[in-house]
């Protein structure tokens, strides 16, 4: 133990109780459980004081004073509490309206999104890299082959289809579905858009055939429009109340083959 510790160590100053399983300082133990409010005093002794001036009928001025004090009192002390709750009822109401017209636009970006991992479509990323390259190549190349298509559509799908069958309209729901599907294309964008558009090889990327190459930037060039329009409707959304503050919005967007 040092001597800075030992000094202090028998102090009353020496403890915070504040902190788990530190042991309380003398003046926390012996403080009140209940805290002064003059307010309430001053309301409680004005009460009395009417009950007895009523009691005893000889002074009708004073009782009618002393039992509008007793009222303005008593209003005094609940004021404050229910306006912040009438403030906080207000807020929340605002944050419904907003969450409840942003959802069919949000909606309809979830599913735009399944056009981009749909199995039975020929233009997806994996379909043309499956059907345009990969097949075609004796050496199936590894740089081509990404995580299997079905793992991203069961998510968007599951997802879809809760957002379709819950309806969420309040932002207490709304909120952590704007999180999950940005969670689900940040992480389809970066590990297999990206991957393709900006990780592949020089040399890989010299032996794609021009026709292919069209075929990935017309589905690069779609994808981009998708991930700007949604980070403009995400941001906005972000900017709409503060319980959005901190909504994230932005995905890094893959460059054409060039």
């Amino acid at each position: 133990m040092s001597r800075f510790e030992g000094r202090f160590m028998g102090s009353r100053w020496g403890t915070v109780s504040s902190l788990p399983g530190v042991q309380m300082a003398e003046d926390e133990k012996t403080g009140k459980p209940w805290s002064f409010d003059l307010k309430a005093l001053l309301a409680a002794v004005s009460l009395v004081a009417t009950v007895i001036f009523q009691l005893s009928d000889k002074h009708p001025t004073e009782t009618k004073v002393l039992l509008g004090l007793t009222i303005f009192l008593v209003a005094a002390s609940y004021y404050t509490p229910l306006k912040l709750q009438a403030v906080r009822l207000l807020e929340h109401r605002r944050d419904d309206a907003v969450a409840k017209n942003a959802l069919s636009k949000f909606r309809e970006f979830v599913h735009r999104f399944g056009e981009f991992i749909d199995n039975r479509r020929n233009d997806t990323l994996h379909a043309i890299l499956l059907h345009e390259i990969i097949q075609r190549r004796a050496d199936a190349n590894a740089a081509f082959k990404l995580p299997n298509q079905d793992t991203w559509h069961s998510w968007w799908l599951y997802f879809s289809q809760q957002i379709d069958r819950q309806q969420p309209h309040t932002m207490a729901e709304v909120r952590p579905a704007l999180m999950q599907f940005h969670s689900l294309v940040g992480t389809y964008t970066n590990i297999c858009v990206t991957q393709i558009f900006e990780y592949l090889p020089p040399n890989i990327r010299t032996e794609i055939p021009p026709e292919v190459k069209s075929s990935l930037n017309a589905f690069q060039q779609r994808y981009e429009r998708f991930l700007g329009e949604y980070s403009q409707f995400a941001k906005s959304l972000s900017e709409s109340r503060p319980v959005l503050n901190g909504l994230p919005y932005w995905f890094s967007t893959p460059k054409p083959l060039t």
